[in-house]
């Protein structure tokens, strides 16, 4: 009995150490290196095609694109470390993982930004020496000679700005914008300048994405990361070493053990006759249930009661991938994928307890990591007192079934040309998208896009480059949306595009235009350039429909009406939807010239000192003069300009403008008071609005008190770093600043009081509440305390009845504004009322 489990210890320790000493896959460490390779192949390559767009060797940015997406797609291969990693490495080694992902993260936004602005700077370098040269040849001899040294620093600049230049040119810049120049038809020096500005404004900022992109630590934290891994797989090779010098020791044990018993039996060798004969018999039993055993096309596995594995057949081996070495004294939870959870395995374990068997469908995981279903029957074999001693496992690999039912509802809803949803998964995500948005009260846009004349092709060239011609077009069309959009094939030349959750309808139409605009690129087939353009039909839910079908046929009535309408362009089911979308971009593209044909405008709105009723200041709103629709109030194109980016300049010249009719008011011998001037948040994020302040100051030689700035609360907390140190610049230039539409964000009485600010504007919307009924003016009053006990001044904006103005004055507000003093006016309206308080 002694000499039995010595044997069997033996085996065992032969057993583990032989698994521990293979326990170091090298399929796992290479596989793992390679992608550790290409990610840092991937980083090199990136820094050669940023250096090519930089040095405008390259004019596209697809390779910057595929080598992002490359690296991104190799993320999770090297954040899963191989099982036989030290576990002491494991922290450091994901550490560093993460430091590479961080560093990969920002590389990207860098890529992203340099994109963007690389494109602006070769479009204008593109286009403004070619028209300069063409400008300063119509305006011949007589042109000014700062115009051409400035055209040539300009140029100068673009090849390679040198830092202390950016200032000279802005201010050669601003000089020149004064020259009066005239204009050649669409050549015009105001449509030069702005190419000029954007070389000025990129260039540098280019260089500076560029360097930052070249100097990312991508590399060295990737080199990292290699070596700490590489020291690891070293550890662990040397640890199986270890162990297989001990197996190597056991293995000799077992044979002289072996030499051993081979001695003893043949001392008993009077018993032999006897037993071989019983032993002959069972081994023919054995052979035929090993026959069967081995032979068999389904995986089969016998454990023990434990549920170690104690044999598995050939099949198992095969389905599986794992050498029967290396599961035997294992459990079958070697296999387990992961996909079912404890609870299904603890019905299984009951039912197969209560039962003495189990079968049912089941996701198991392969030696490579692959996952594959299997159809798994699992029967317990009980002993003579009727406790389970083995269990037998069979099962069959199920994935060619499963595989060919995904592929039959795969065909069912997608088109088969192109991979898209069809019809009927087209209905499906439709009422989803529908579904979705009920619940966020927005609305849902379906766009249907007919490719224009594409009977043509087909017609010409064959139905073979059509369908080459609609797989691209599919490409295409699925690169513009998000993720949460549908692009779906209903058959033919027809696609239809749902955006659920849209809060503008301008949103479907920007869209639908960018399908357009990519639908109608070049498609190189079969030798040829052929261009294609769409025609674009919007439904939108629920305005124009309710259900599934209705809003289909009513886009695709739309889109007919677009090709009615000339092809190549996009209509709303809605005539009043059209409308209202091509008046806004109407309204957009005037506005793009208004600053350059003159016809933004300054208008004052007094400020009265509360208690006297005397004129002590002003504020400046800006108007928009068009020459076709009239004045236009700020709250229709402010928002326009904000989008477009043009709020930065208009907030530029207000700045300016304001400055300088302050400087013309007092060379009048006008009693000038202080004119307080919006900010908007786009320029006090871009701008560095002291420069700005105290440029317009100098330029026109005006006192700092005379301007004052306003800011509202939601601005100033959007980045209360930033604007502490802004507001602290423009109190040491004796420049006052006050919060506009005070009480309506959500800002820190903590981070007001840290804030420079001299004055309180209560929001209108307070201040109407004062003599309506169920009012809660309570609130104008407690504003009132507050910032007087931060020694803020107070005003209050919209003071249009006698009621407010006595509450107001009866809880002592400082300043008013509203129709009750004055609505707001022309420059020389107000200079009537600065005459009679002179």
């Amino acid at each position: 009995m002694g000499l039995s489990l010595g044997f069997v210890a033996l085996i065992a320790l032969l057993t583990w150490l032989f698994l521990r000493a293979g326990e170091v896959s090298p399929e796992g460490h290479y596989a793992y290196m390679q992608s550790l390779r290409r990610v840092q192949q991937a980083d090199v390559e990136l820094n050669v095609a940023v250096l090519g767009s930089y040095s405008d060797l390259m004019h596209n940015y697809d390779p910057l694109v595929r080598l992002v997406q490359e690296i991104r797609s190799e993320q999770p291969n090297i954040g899963r470390f191989p099982a036989w990693v030290p576990a002491d490495d494991l922290p450091q080694l994901h550490d560093k993982l993460n430091e590479l992902r961080a560093a990969q993260r920002l590389k990207e936004e860098d890529i992203d930004q340099f994109q963007r602005s690389n494109s602006v700077l070769r479009n204008s370098l593109h286009y403004f020496p070619l028209a300069a040269e063409t400008y300063l040849e119509k305006l011949g001899s007589g042109r000014p000679p700062e115009l051409d040294h400035f055209v040539r620093s300009v140029l100068t600049f673009g090849q390679g700005p040198e830092r202390e230049d950016v200032d000279k040119l802005k201010l050669e810049l601003a000089r020149i914008q004064k020259l009066e120049l005239p204009a050649f038809g669409e050549l015009s020096p105001a449509h030069l300048l702005v190419h000029a500005r954007a070389i000025i404004g990129r260039r540098p900022e280019v260089d500076r994405l560029a360097f930052r992109i070249m100097n990312s630590p991508t590399a060295r934290v990737s080199e990292e990361l290699t070596r700490l891994y590489t020291d690891g797989h070293e550890a662990s090779q040397r640890l199986a070493g270890y162990y297989r010098q001990l197996l190597y020791a056991v293995s000799v044990l077992l044979v002289l053990y072996v030499m051993y018993a081979i001695e003893r039996i043949n001392r008993d060798r009077r018993d032999l006759l006897q037993r071989y004969e019983a032993q002959r018999e069972a081994e023919e039993g054995l052979r035929l249930y090993a026959q069967v055993f081995t032979s068999a096309a389904e995986g089969m596995t016998i454990t023990d009661a434990e549920s170690k594995i104690v044999a598995v057949n050939p099949a198992f081996c095969q389905i599986t991938g794992y050498r029967e070495d290396e599961v035997l004294g294992k459990t079958p939870a070697l296999l387990n994928s992961g996909r079912q959870g404890r609870e299904y395995y603890r019905q299984m374990w009951s039912e197969l307890l209560k039962r003495g068997q189990w079968h049912g469908e089941i996701w198991n995981r392969r030696k490579d990591g692959g996952i594959y279903p299997e159809w798994l029957s699992v029967a317990a074999v009980r002993d003579a007192a009727g406790k389970a001693s083995n269990y037998i496992g069979i099962f069959t690999d199920i994935s060619e079934r499963k595989e060919s039912e995904a592929r039959i509802h795969h065909l069912a809803h997608h088109d088969a040309l192109t991979g898209l949803p069809n019809r009927i998964l087209l209905e499906d995500r439709i009422a989803q998208a529908i579904a979705k948005s009920r619940r966020a009260d927005l609305q849902v846009a379906v766009i249907f896009v007919d490719l224009d004349r594409f009977k043509n092709i087909n017609d010409t060239l064959g139905h073979e480059v059509g369908d080459n011609l609609l797989i691209q077009a599919a490409e295409r069309g699925l690169g513009v949306l998000r993720e949460t959009d549908t692009l779906s094939r209903l058959g033919g030349d027809e696609f239809v595009v749902v955006l659920p959750e849209i809060e503008q309808l301008q949103y479907a139409m920007h869209v639908a235009h960018k399908l357009l605009a990519v639908f109608g690129q070049p498609y190189l087939l079969a030798g040829h350039a052929l261009t294609v353009t769409g025609s674009a039909g919007i439904a939108l839910w629920p305005g124009d429909g309710q259900s599934v079908s209705e809003l289909l046929r009513k886009a695709d009535a739309a889109m007919y009406r677009a090709k009615e309408e000339g092809r190549n362009t996009v209509r709303f089911y809605s005539a009043g939807a059209n409308k209202t979308s091509l008046g806004e971009l109407l309204l957009e593209n005037d506005l793009r010239g208004a600053l350059e044909r003159k016809e933004l405008t300054m208008y004052y709105q007094p400020k009265v000192e509360a208690q006297s009723g005397r004129l002590i200041g002003a504020e400046a709103l800006m108007r928009w003069q068009h020459p076709e629709h009239g004045l236009i109030p700020p709250t229709r194109f402010i928002p326009l300009a904000e989008e477009s980016g043009l709020i930065c300049a208009m907030g530029e010249w207000a700045l300016d403008e304001v400055c300088r009719q302050q400087r013309a008011w007092l060379d009048a011998g006008l009693q000038a008071v202080p004119v307080a001037v919006n900010l908007s948040a786009h320029q006090f994020a871009q701008q560095d609005v002291p420069a700005l302040v105290a440029a317009s100051l100098q330029r026109h030689q005006l006192p700092p008190e005379m301007l004052a700035l306003e800011l509202t609360e939601s601005l100033l907390m959007r980045n209360a770093g930033n604007a502490a140190r802004v507001l602290h610049a423009l109190h040491g230039m004796r420049v006052d600043v006050a919060i506009d539409d005070f009480g309506t964000g959500y800002s820190s009485l903590g981070y007001l009081n840290q804030f420079p600010v001299q004055s309180l504007k209560i929001d209108r919307s307070f201040v109407c509440e004062i003599g309506a009924p169920g009012g809660a003016v309570k609130l104008v009053a407690a504003m009132i305390a507050m910032a007087h006990e931060l020694d803020l001044s107070v005003i209050a904006e919209g003071v249009e009845t006698e009621v407010q103005r006595d509450y107001l004055l009866a809880h002592g507000c400082d300043q008013f504004q509203g129709f009750l003093y004055g609505r707001p006016q022309a420059a020389g309206q107000i200079q009537g009322l600065l005459a009679t308080t002179s």
